[in-house]
């Protein structure tokens, strides 16, 4: 490698450490100056991605199906990043594009069949990682088999309250209702949720 070559190189590495130690805001406009547009889109891609995954894994439980889900929200976010205007976190706009995006998926597959809740249908891989604290795996089991039975906007706002911890003020930024609204379906889920837990 000549010296050239070796500068080049270097001068690779400074500004991808750089990328990576920038903000979520700090990135979004790198992106929208258009100089590093792929170079900050993957650093918000690798920073993100795993929550957003496992986000809508929870809403759909096949790993292909959200694999499918989430390459479709990363296109939405790379077409539609040049017109996000800050006015919220990035991270509560992704949760917002994912949400729909999972919605829609949903919507159609209910559309071309009944959706089949039992337990041998359910893929429960990395779900212990998701919680909080040690549980048992067949309390975990349980929790997601009520999780699956809860309705999908139920089902998200408590996830994103229980998995996430999010407040409820960014919940209902997130699901577009307001912070009563969140609230309401987030005790209605722990409702559902005993009720379902004692039945079985």
């Amino acid at each position: 490698m000549n010296n050239k070559d070796k500068a080049l190189n270097h001068s690779s590495k400074v500004l991808s450490k750089f990328v990576s130690m920038q903000s979520d805001q700090e990135l979004i406009i790198e992106f929208q100056q258009s100089a590093h547009k792929e170079a900050a889109f993957t650093q918000l891609l690798k920073r993100h991605q795993q929550k957003v995954f496992y986000q809508i894994k929870r809403m759909v439980t096949e790993p292909a199906d959200a694999d499918d889900i989430a390459q479709q929200v990363w296109i939405k976010v790379w077409n539609k990043l040049d017109g996000f205007k800050m006015e919220s976190e990035f991270a509560t706009w992704l949760f917002r594009v994912a949400y729909n995006e999972t919605l829609n998926f949903l919507q159609k597959q209910k559309k071309q069949s009944s959706q089949n809740l039992s337990a041998d249908n359910l893929d429960y891989e990395n779900a212990a990682s998701a919680a909080d604290g040690p549980k048992s795996a067949q309390i975990q089991i349980a929790l997601e088999q009520a999780i699956q039975q809860l309705p999908e906007k139920q089902r998200f706002v408590f996830m994103l309250r229980y998995f996430e911890e999010y407040n409820y003020e960014k919940i209902a930024s997130i699901t577009g209702t307001t912070v009563g609204g969140a609230k309401a379906n987030f005790h209605q889920a722990i409702k559902k949720m005993e009720e379902i837990l004692k039945r079985d």
